[in-house]
This record gives structure tokens, C-alpha cells and sequence, in this order.
């Protein structure tokens, strides 16, 4: 149970020797590296980088959640062998001191979990499918066991994490996207939203209260992603293109969030209320530019392999989920911290 799997070992074998790889060309190569010239015209790593940035990406996320999970293991590895010692112990008697303890599966579990899953044993007989369901269920509750008490030794022992995320090297606030705060904000929030999707909805009081706590030091950038499982998320995203189009495109978010049911009528209804020039407006949603406007964020979600909403670049970082605000805040102080330590370092 507590060994890892031989696809486990080929991942940290790959993680390592990719890593190996990437230090070796981080020590040749810098960003400002010039790899080439042309008539005297210089070509450097980033600009390299910046122009394959889109395919870089994935294969940086890839091997960041590849060298995570290595590291989760080493992480977990270190701490129990550090409490070992402290208690005296060998650590195959710690791990199974760790899944001790009272394990109680009452028969009504058994028989929720057997009516779930009956199909699934109907090669067995009920007796025998009950009982396997049983000795499954008092693993998970060891497993449970075990996790609680290596978040405990985690605290315990403490643990500092300095391995963050693969960055996204383009620039997402490009001038045209709705925005939010100071164009000099440490931190800047892509959000990527569906103006049907109800966790979208219900994380709007948790930006604004982002925005209020945070006021210059966070900079806020719509991108719209309509999913195509909503009928009228895509007429909304190009009514609320539109509405920008006349300056006008918070209010109208505003009011599409309120809406219950979104509807061309109601549309019409809120451009009239905003005071926008309604058959400009018409003429907008009809429009070929906002077909395209949208499309453009959705592919731009797509070189994110971003598929549902909300999802959120933070500083070039991607988060996906409607996240709290003790989550933001998390992340944002963060950010702030490591850009204080950045223009600390640099007058120095």
C-alpha cells in the first residue's frame, strides 16, 4: 500500500532527468542569450521562448505536476523518517502506528455501498460482495487514519515549500480585455468566466472583495469563456462585448450576474437601463467582431487547456475552481511577498 507503483518510480526517473536537462540548459543559456543573428540582428532565448510559448506551456505544467507529486513523496519520505528517529521506531512500525486506531464500518455503509455498486458484483454472491465492501471500506478509513496523522507530523515538522508553478510568458492584459485596478498592480487576475455558469456567479462577491482589500496592489482582467453546454452564455459574452464597445461593460456584467435567466429580451432591457445607443448595440451583437472578440478568448483559454469555468491566471499561474477569498488572499499575499523580496534583492 505504502510502496510506490512502477509507473511512480518511471515518473520520478522521468522528473529527474528532465530536470537534469533544464538545469543544464538553464546554465548555458540565459533569456537575453543571443542564439543567432541575422545580418548583424540579433535573436535571443526569450524571444525564441516567447514565440513557441503556447506549446511550451503544457509540456511546463506537465512536468511541473510530474516534479510535484516527486516532490510530495520526498516531502513525505523526509518527514517520516525524521519522527522514526524521534520516537525511536523503525518507519515500517511507524507508518502502521499511523493507520492504527479504532476502524468502525457499520452495517448500514456495507448496504448503501453494496446497493450502489450491486451491478458490479454480480458475479459474487451477496455475502461475498458485502465483505469485500467491508474490508474496502475499513482500508479507506485506515488510509484516512494515515493522511491525518502525516498532516499532523507536517506540522509538527515544519515544511518549506520554495517550488511555485510554471509562469505563462505572454502578456494576457493585452490592452483589450475589460479591466479592473491599477495598471501598475503587483498582481494581476485573469479570470476566465461563463456568465451561466452558478460557481462563476458565486465567486463575483469574492473578487470584489479582493478588489476592496486589495485596492492598488491587484489588477483584475476579464476573459470570457462560454461553455457550450450553456444555450445563451455566448449571446451574453457578446452582449457584454457590445456593451464595452460603449464603455459600459462592468455595469452590464453587473446586471447579467443578477439575472436569473438570460434571455436576448433581457439584454435589451439592460442596455436600455445603462442608457447604451440600443441599435448600435443591436448591430454590435450581430456583428462578426464580436463573434471573433469572443472566439479569441476561448482560444486563448484553449492554449491553457482550460475547459472549465471560473479558472484564473494569477502572475502567470494557473488556478482552476471557484476559489475563496482566504484562497486569493493566500495567493496574493504571496505574490506580494516574492515581488517585495525581488525589488528588495535588486537594490541591493
Amino acid at each position: 500500500m505504502f510502496f510506490q507503483s512502477s509507473r511512480g518510480m518511471r515518473l520520478l526517473l522521468l522528473s529527474s532527468l528532465t530536470a537534469m536537462l533544464l538545469r543544464a540548459a538553464a546554465l548555458a543559456q540565459t533569456p537575453d542569450t543571443v542564439l543567432a543573428s541575422v545580418n548583424g540582428s540579433q535573436i535571443t532565448a526569450k524571444q525564441v521562448d516567447d514565440s513557441v510559448a503556447t506549446q511550451i506551456y503544457p509540456l511546463q505544467q506537465q512536468l511541473y505536476a510530474i516534479r510535484k507529486a516527486a516532490l510530495e513523496n520526498l516531502i513525505t519520505a523526509k518527514v517520516l523518517e525524521i519522527e522514526a528517529v524521534a520516537r525511536g521506531i523503525p518507519i515500517e512500525e511507524l507508518r502502521r502506528q499511523l493507520t492504527a486506531g479504532e476502524i468502525k464500518v457499520a452495517r448500514a455503509q456495507v448496504e448503501e455501498a453494496y446497493t450502489q455498486n450491486a451491478s458490479f458484483f454480480a458475479s459474487m454472491s451477496p455475502d461475498e460482495a458485502r465483505e469485500r465492501l467491508r474490508l474496502d471500506l475499513e482500508n479507506q478509513a485506515r488510509m484516512k487514519n494515515y493522511r491525518a496523522g502525516l498532516d499532523a507530523l507536517r506540522k509538527k515538522w515544519p515544511v518549506k515549500l520554495s517550488f511555485s508553478a510554471p509562469q505563462f510568458v505572454l502578456e494576457l492584459d493585452d490592452g483589450v480585455s475589460p479591466v479592473k485596478g491599477a495598471a501598475t498592480a503587483a498582481v494581476t487576475i485573469v479570470e476566465f468566466s461563463d456568465f451561466e455558469c452558478p460557481f462563476c456567479n458565486e465567486v463575483q462577491a469574492t473578487l470584489k472583495q479582493v478588489l476592496e482589500k486589495y485596492g492598488k496592489d491587484v489588477r483584475l482582467v476579464f476573459k470570457h469563456m462560454p461553455l457550450e453546454g450553456h444555450r445563451n452564455s455566448l449571446p451574453a459574452a457578446r452582449a457584454a462585448y457590445c456593451a464595452a464597445e460603449q464603455d459600459r461593460f462592468w455595469q452590464f456584467h453587473d446586471a447579467l450576474w443578477a439575472s436569473r435567466n438570460l434571455s436576448p429580451a433581457l439584454f435589451d432591457d439592460i442596455a436600455t437601463q445603462l442608457g447604451l445607443g440600443v441599435p448600435k448595440f443591436r448591430a454590435c451583437l450581430d456583428s462578426e467582431q464580436s463573434r471573433t472578440a469572443i472566439v479569441k478568448d476561448i482560444e486563448t483559454a484553449r492554449l491553457f487547456r482550460i475547459e472549465s469555468t471560473p479558472s484564473f491566471i494569477v502572475n502567470g499561474k494557473l488556478i482552476k475552481g471557484a476559489l475563496s477569498f482566504a484562497d486569493f488572499q493566500k495567493i496574493i499575499e504571496r505574490e506580494l511577498s516574492l515581488r517585495a523580496s525581488q525589488t528588495q534583492s535588486s537594490a541591493n
